[in-house]
Formats: structure tokens, C-alpha cells, sequence
């Protein structure tokens, strides 16, 4: 039975393009450096149907399109957006919403009920892997892509995942 093959995900990881320019990249194949257009960049809208993912606590937590907003206004500010799929910006923004829901209803309900687990625990964990796989494609596509560093995924001295997974009180746009 056979048992190799490659892998996804598997070996040395690529080394970031800004750190190769920085460390000069001494007699190496010529570093790939996409340049990025700005008439080419796409208008990363957020579809109406992210709008009605939003069910539980509306005021609590950011919805699907916000989500997708901040993510959208984040890549571009990288000269990324062009090459991320929208669908892959959708795809966290609900699995997101959906994470927010569940903890909504484990605050809410309690994680234990009647001497079990909630499943609104099983569920939150299964939207929080999804929502880190996604973030994970789109970080690995920025990160390979980018002339500039972004290391340690901070961006203005904020961790990016602070600032797009934040809860808030969005009925008056302040933060918590």
C-alpha cells in the first residue's frame, strides 16, 4: 500500500520576499517581485448576502460585512487584494460572524448545561478552525507577496488580528 508523497504544506517554508531584499539574497535566482498596479486593484465590496449572516447579539459583535470590510481595507492597504479571492475574504468574515454567535450563546446559556457541554462549544471550535484556515491562506498569500515586512502580523503597531477580530459595541461604533 503506497504511503509517501508530497504533502501540502510540507518542507522548509518560503522565506518572505521582504526578508529576502533584506538580507540581499547573495547568489541566488533573481527574487520574484510582483509589482502591484493600482488601476489593476479590485473593489473589494462586501455582497449583500454577508448582510443577513448576522443573527445573534447584531449589536455586540461586528457582522459578516464589517468583517469583510476591515479584512478588504487591511489587504489593500498591503497591495495584496488583487491576488486573494473574495470568496477567501468571505469565507472568514462568516466563519467570524459564526464564532462570535456561538461564544454569544455559550455567554448567554452557560458551556455547561444540565451536567453536559454545550454544543455551542463544538461549534464555536469548529467556526474557529475555519476561520483560521482561511485567515492562514489569505496571511500565507500577503506574506509571500508583500515588499514589506510584516513579520509578526502587525500592522501600525496593532496586531491585525486584534483589529479585525475585536468585539465592540457596534450599535454605537465604540470598542469594548
Amino acid at each position: 500500500m503506497p504511503r509517501g508523497g508530497a504533502r501540502p504544506g510540507s518542507g522548509r517554508p518560503k522565506k518572505p520576499t521582504a526578508e529576502k531584499i533584506l538580507d540581499g539574497n547573495p547568489g541566488k535566482r533573481p527574487i520574484k517581485v510582483i509589482e502591484f498596479v493600482e488601476a489593476d486593484l479590485p473593489d473589494l465590496t462586501a455582497p449583500d448576502f454577508l448582510k443577513l449572516a448576522s443573527k445573534e447579539a447584531a449589536n455586540k459583535y461586528p457582522t459578516a460585512d464589517v468583517i469583510f470590510a476591515q479584512v478588504a481595507q487591511w489587504l489593500q492597504g498591503t497591495g495584496c487584494s488583487h491576488l486573494i479571492s473574495p470568496t477567501l475574504i468571505e469565507d472568514f468574515a462568516i466563519n467570524r460572524r459564526a464564532f462570535f454567535e456561538c461564544e454569544y450563546m455559550n455567554k448567554k446559556h452557560g458551556r455547561i448545561a444540565k451536567g453536559k457541554r454545550s454544543p455551542y462549544v463544538d461549534m464555536a471550535v469548529q467556526y474557529a478552525t475555519l476561520m483560521r484556515t482561511a485567515w492562514d491562506r489569505i496571511w500565507a498569500i500577503v506574506m509571500q507577496n508583500t515588499e514589506k515586512l510584516y513579520g509578526s502580523a502587525r500592522h501600525n503597531g496593532e496586531d491585525v488580528l486584534e483589529i479585525l477580530l475585536s468585539g465592540g459595541d457596534y450599535e454605537n461604533n465604540t470598542k469594548v
